[in-house]
């Protein structure tokens, strides 16, 4: 007889289902979030720049 319970098991092996489409899931939006900042740079787009994860420390 196994000694785990169900509920903690449950969990664990639903993060081990998942966990590839999480890892991608991360991945694209790193790369998409990339690919914004690139461009907001590149072709010096305001409201790409003034969005909070692209200001610089310290501008308002």
């Amino acid at each position: 007889m196994s000694e785990t319970s169900p509920t903690n098991n449950g969990k664990k092996s639903l993060v081990q289902k998942y966990k590839g489409q999480i890892g991608i899931g991360f991945l694209v939006l790193y790369v998409f979030l990339l690919g914004l900042g690139t461009i907001g740079e590149i072709w010096e787009i305001e409201w790409i720049l003034d969005l909070p994860l692209f200001r610089p420390p310290g501008k308002y």
